[in-house]
């Protein structure tokens, strides 16, 4: 229950941090400074829990789970990255980094596929 708690707890402090960098409701202007620091902490934060929180199975039952939970992240992420495309596609402004993201998505996907296949 406690490792949950703290992934839950990281989780909502990575959304509290894009939403305030995203600021989606024009609600502050911060300045410069302030940007850039919560920039800075954003994306050490997206780091620290992409490297340093590592779940690791302990029995098929776990394995499945976070088999069957990267699997819906993956879903989710394609879809997003996706429906942005398509929007800002309409809008004729296409960000380059959306498709860089959504290329580079798919493409470790196939080749992490590919190697376990064939490697393993």
């Amino acid at each position: 229950m406690k490792n949950n708690f703290y992934h839950i707890l990281i989780a909502l402090v990575l959304l509290a941090l894009l939403t305030l960098l995203t600021d989606p409701f024009m609600a502050f202007m911060p300045g410069m400074t302030a940007m850039v620091v919560l920039l800075c902490a954003t994306v050490l934060a997206c780091v620290w829990a992409t490297f340093v929180i590592a779940e690791q199975a302990h029995d098929e039952r776990e394995e499945q789970h976070r088999t069957s939970s990267g699997r819906l992240a993956y879903i989710a992420g394609v879809l997003s990255l996706t429906l942005a495309l398509l929007v800002e596609g309409l809008g004729h402004r296409i960000d380059p980094w959306i498709a860089v993201a959504l290329a580079a998505m798919i493409v470790v996907k196939l080749g992490s596929r590919l190697y376990s296949e064939h490697f393993k």
